[in-house]
């Protein structure tokens, strides 16, 4: 096993915060033998604290046919993963809440190694849990080498675009920043500073073994990370991140329109979240609960003009 993903299979290893246990049953009765694993990500992992705000998981299944039948999600999830939904369960006397991203195991792997979908490999390149797994000891390797394939994918589109050596998490720091510029991600200008630096040790080992590598156009020495691409792979890289910005957030819109559908209380969920994070609010109506997806485009399009997104 090569260095990058020995260090994501420990990072999956590594325990879990408490009260998980209501959500992860009310998962499993809900997919059965299709659900093969379950990963927690996002702030709630950094917090450990399942209590304050929405807990983010990843479940991977084995087909969309079985999950959704011939429902119209299983050709949106298909063509544009994941489908988001809303799930709530108790967990010693609390009410704790998630939001979940369904993918099969298949289209997860085949998107974190594309070269254009930034939403998978900046995600699960950073630090996650394996809190369910079915009983299948190759799973979590199998899982382990998926995100090293987004890691390294990550790292070739960022690498090109340093200027001077940085330390592993600047480097990290200026990946962050990077995808959230494609993305409509109400989040304050210093939020990439912060969540690397709830981490630091695991961005030190990953940077350091991707540069060991050498495939991915970055080295080391003396603890900072300097490219070994050329200048006219640093241009093209540049034009690259101008068209995914366009493209990512035309994406996210398209997303945002299909979570409004399949997330309870999709559209008061958008609401508050782009108010929690840019202060923002456009109070949803009655008709735009009723017509979720329709109200979706109107409402994004309002909040993009008050500053909601960037």
């Amino acid at each position: 096993m090569n260095a990058v993903t020995s260090a994501m299979l420990e990072d999956l290893s590594q325990p879990p915060p408490q009260g998980l246990d209501g959500l992860l049953s009310a998962l499993r009765a809900r997919y059965g033998e299709e659900l093969l694993a379950i990963v927690l990500y996002g702030s709630c992992r950094r917090d450990q604290d399942v209590h304050d705000g929405l807990v983010d998981l990843l479940v991977l299944v084995r087909r969309y046919r079985t999950v959704h039948g011939l429902h119209p999600s299983a050709l949106f999830n298909r063509l544009l993963p994941p489908n988001v939904y809303y799930l709530q369960a108790e967990s010693k006397k609390r009410t704790v809440r998630c939001k979940y991203a369904l993918v099969t195991l298949e289209q997860f792997a085949r998107r974190c190694r594309s070269r254009s979908d930034h939403y998978f490999w900046a995600r699960f390149t950073q630090p996650c849990r394996l809190v369910y797994a079915r009983a299948d000891q190759a799973l979590p390797e199998q899982l382990a080498e998926i995100r090293a394939t987004a890691a390294r994918q990550y790292c070739r589109r960022i690498a090109p675009l340093l200027t001077s050596p940085v330390a592993a998490t600047g480097f990290w720091q200026r990946a962050l920043t990077a995808t959230y510029r494609c993305e409509l991600r109400p989040e304050s200008s210093d939020n990439a500073r912060r969540l690397i630096a709830a981490d630091p040790v695991f961005w030190e080992r990953i940077t350091q073994a991707l540069a060991d590598e050498r495939c991915c156009g970055l080295s080391e020495e003396d603890a900072l990370f300097f490219r070994t691409t050329s200048n006219r792979q640093r241009l093209l890289t540049r034009l690259q991140w101008q068209l995914r910005r366009v493209s990512g957030k035309a994406f996210n819109l398209a997303r945002l329109f299909k979570a409004a559908g399949t997330f309870s209380n999709g559209i008061d969920y958008i609401s508050w979240k782009v108010e929690r994070h840019s202060g923002v609010r456009i109070e949803p109506t009655e008709r735009m609960r009723r017509y979720p997806r329709l109200a979706a485009w109107g409402m994004a399009w309002r909040m993009w003009r008050q500053g909601g997104f960037r």
